[in-house]
């Protein structure tokens, strides 16, 4: 029995080194090879407008992990220990991108995720560090990659550092009550939407003291029932998405009201509940929509040019999107899931609250 007993552990100890042997050996000639091996064309894309007509966007990838849009670069040493696990988000909110980092604010897990789209590697922030946040629902970034969070639990927007500390708060004056829900960011200025007060209110980011507010409940213009999304354009406007009123208002430097684009209703062009929106560089507005189940876009004179997503929950549906991010450029691996008939001008991000892939890519442009 000792003879068997010690050949046994000898027999399992040279198997062992042969399996070992054999990944790394798999794993050393996939990683050389990768260049040579042919991928599967993207079964994801979805068109818009639909075929036959000319497509203005076209849907790339819709995922929940990091690594289901970017590969980490990991040893096999990493993938041995487990290093292959991949960050998720649970409830995604109010999202951000500042070129390659892809900020979401996750209601679910109480932080925001920094994901890095050229690396595949992911922080978080308001769970480390020296602040804890609370359900954090609209996140913003600077020039300086200062990172700006509403938090509703909290009343407040904390400000971090690219360290992920917080540098400082921005709050109301002492005694009034704030319940942020949506930002903005532009020289010099933050931009807060309070529906505690059915205002926009206007810090210093270089100080975080308030400069100004305006608006106030109600259904004129200038007036809002809930401001639930802001985005400024390259001229420096303002546009919020004044959710109740079924509306986008566009105002300018000084605040003053210009416009206001749709109005409750079901008819091409009206709009449902609005809720965050982005700007591109061309000028269209898109807003997402909760109760329509879909992306308005807009012109700059009002005129709804095509309606995004859908209720469906398949690769590019917006069963309940909530977050819109413009991107002007991308990483490599991300421009490359654009088929090669189309030409992006720029990138958008939409998250969902509801359905099976929460987070989706669109490219914005035309065909070549």
């Amino acid at each position: 029995m000792m003879s068997i007993d010690r050949y046994t552990i000898k027999e399992l100890a040279l198997t062992r080194r042969i399996l070992v042997l054999l990944y790394v050996t798999t794993y050393c000639m996939f990683s050389m090879c990768g260049g040579c091996i042919t991928h599967s064309p993207n079964k994801e894309l979805v068109y818009f407008p639909a075929p036959p007509a000319e497509p203005h966007v076209v849907h790339l990838k819709s995922f929940n992990r990091l690594h289901d849009l970017v590969s980490p670069k990991l040893s096999w040493v990493d993938h041995i220990r487990g290093g292959f696990a991949s960050p998720f988000v649970a409830t995604p909110a109010g999202i951000a991108y500042h070129n390659p980092l892809l900020y979401i604010c996750d209601t679910g897990q109480g932080y925001v995720h920094r994901w890095n789209l050229l690396t595949g590697q992911a922080t978080r922030i308001g769970d480390t560090g020296n602040v804890t946040l609370g359900t954090p629902v609209a996140v913003a970034v600077d020039d300086n990659q200062d990172v700006y969070v509403a938090d509703t639990s909290r009343g407040e927007v904390v400000v971090f550092d690219q360290t992920g500390d917080m540098i400082h708060q921005l709050k109301p004056k002492q005694g009034e009550s704030m319940k942020p829900v949506a930002l903005a960011v532009q020289a010099g200025k933050v931009y807060v939407a309070d529906i505690a007060q059915h205002r926009i209110l206007v810090f210093s980011a270089a100080s975080g003291s308030l400069i100004t507010s305006f608006g106030g409940p109600g259904h004129a213009l200038g007036a809002f029932y809930f401001p639930m999304g802001l985005a400024t354009d390259q001229h420096g406007r303002l546009w919020v998405a004044d959710s109740m009123n079924g509306r986008v208002q566009q105002f300018d430097h000084a605040f003053k009201p210009l416009s206001s684009i749709g109005s409750l209703g079901n008819r091409y062009g009206d709009m449902g509940r609005p809720r965050h929106l982005d700007v591109g560089p061309d000028g269209v507005i898109f807003v997402a929509d909760t109760e329509f189940a879909h992306v308005h876009m807009f012109d700059q004179d009002g005129r709804l040019l095509m309606l995004l997503g859908g209720p469906e929950d398949q690769p590019a549906g917006t069963p309940m999107p909530l977050g819109i991010a413009i991107a002007r450029d991308v990483p490599p691996l991300i421009r490359e899931l654009a088929p090669a008939t189309f030409d992006p001008k720029y990138y958008l991000f939409i998250s969902n609250t509801v359905g099976s892939q929460r987070l989706s890519i669109f490219a914005v442009g035309v065909k070549k």
